[in-house]
């Protein structure tokens, strides 16, 4: 079984990490204890909605999503396609993600340039 089928279904966010390519600064955008919920259906939807522990910084999106494999049946590249948002930088172009899998964890991974100029790693842990 692919990656792709194995992500089917719900996750829960662990936790949210962002790292400052130049610095190596590390912050948590959405605090110590986050929440979210990520889903991927089998007809290739997929939704996804983080906020804090408290409620505040909330954001979601949500639209179609495919999966490019990776020699490595525990890895691989997911694209989600946009569809809807409450970023509107996120409607811009497909939101790659760099997928890994490791039982019921799953890692989702994407180096981006933010709004200030600073280029950060972005790694999100989902559980089932």
């Amino acid at each position: 079984m692919g990656l792709a089928e194995q992500l089917l279904g719900g996750w829960h966010l662990e936790s949210f990490r962002t790292v400052e390519a130049a610095t190596g600064a590390v912050s948590t955008p959405l605090g110590e204890d986050p929440r979210g919920l990520l889903l991927y259906t089998a007809d290739g939807h997929m939704s996804a909605q983080l906020a804090r522990a408290d409620g505040g910084g909330y954001l979601a999106y949500g639209g179609r999503f495919r999966v490019e494999e990776h020699p490595d049946p525990h890895a691989a590249t997911v694209h989600h396609d946009v569809m809807m948002a409450t970023v509107p930088q996120l409607l811009a172009a497909p939101q790659v993600r760099h997928a890994h899998l490791d039982g019921d964890r799953l890692t989702l991974s994407a180096t981006t340039p933010g709004d200030d100029g600073v280029t950060r790693r972005a790694t999100l842990t989902w559980r089932r």
